[in-house]
């Protein structure tokens, strides 16, 4: 009798690990995909015209916005978006990228009135050091 009542136990903390850790992994990508995002954004941000009239590093919002999005598309991450990354230029040259991104359960959705999914959040600041 406490046999299959323990095997039922055992397979229940696995769902639930396995769950938490798909929950981990996603998060874990969404900050890799946040940091690269805030890196491209401050590199291939840089409004060139301003740099050349002399008036220093000036990051340009279109081509901060397009590079956080072709970033976020080569990692595979732009379906999985709750909404549009939030992309904030902190300082002239930093900019902190903030992504929400679903992060779908494999065995709770087994459960009846189970959740299927979550929102993980990742956050990132890429800052240019100027000599």
């Amino acid at each position: 009798m406490l046999m299959p009542a323990a095997v039922l136990i055992v397979l229940l903390l696995g769902a639930i690990a396995v769950d938490l850790t798909v929950v981990h992994l996603r998060q874990r990508a969404a900050i890799s995909a946040a940091g690269s995002a805030a890196n491209d954004a401050v590199t291939y941000g840089l409004d060139e015209a301003a740099l050349r009239r002399g008036v220093g590093y000036r990051l340009d919002p279109a081509r901060v916005a397009r590079a956080v999005a072709q970033s976020i598309e080569s990692q595979g991450l732009t379906d999985d978006l709750v909404g549009p990354p939030e992309i904030t230029e902190t300082d002239p040259g930093a900019v902190t990228v903030v992504l929400r991104v679903r992060a779908r359960y494999i065995f709770a959705r087994a459960l009846p009135h189970g959740p299927t999914q979550t929102t993980v959040t990742a956050r990132s600041t890429a800052s240019v050091e100027q000599r």
